[in-house]
């Protein structure tokens, strides 16, 4: 199967006599500065109301599926974290890649500001992209700066005791394979 490509060239629409920018599927978007953005999320986050960055997520995971060329599930992982990486880039929103540590699925932002020390923004926001990419309830787990572990729901909590216990990436992705088994 051949790899879709994601084409970026008139992704954006800028109308300056109405004073808007919108996306090729007409959807109005602004240009904010990191400086203007960050403050936000991090207000939203010390109020502990991630459902606004899921949103985006999701947001962002509709415009990647609708990108591609067949459904999501026809793809490889690859395939559709390629889509979801031009969007969040697109957006802004940094560099996404995904790495197999073993059968554990992990996904790394770069190019991101910091957030929020614990890195929950980040968390909600893939949380929501993967999700709707999946079609599928998901939670991405921080294991780290920048990379994140992408889990059911319910382990989530597990996985992030076992990373404030110290546990690195290599021991999470053996102890999700135990619980697996268990």
């Amino acid at each position: 199967m051949a790899q879709p490509n994601f084409d970026p060239s008139g992704f954006y629409e800028f109308d300056l006599s109405r004073g808007a920018v919108r996306t090729r599927d007409g959807e109005r978007v602004f240009v904010l500065s990191d400086d203007v953005v960050a403050p936000l999320i991090n207000a939203l986050v010390k109020q502990g109301d991630l459902s606004t960055l899921t949103k985006l997520g999701e947001r962002l995971g509709s415009t990647a599926s609708a990108s591609l060329a067949g459904r999501v599930s026809e793809l490889s992982p690859e395939q559709v974290i390629g889509h979801a990486a031009a969007v969040l880039a697109l957006y802004g929103w940094g560099r996404l890649q995904s790495e197999r540590w073993g059968d554990a699925f992990v996904v790394t932002i770069t190019g991101l500001r910091d957030l929020d020390p614990m890195q929950l923004a980040t968390s909600a926001l893939l949380s929501g992209l993967l999700g709707k990419l999946a079609g599928a309830e998901l939670s991405c787990v921080p294991v780290g700066d920048e990379r994140f572990v992408v889990v059911h729901p319910s382990i989530a909590k597990q996985v992030s005791s076992w990373v404030t216990s110290g546990s690195n990436i290599g021991e999470i992705a053996r102890r999700l394979v135990a619980t697996e088994v268990a």
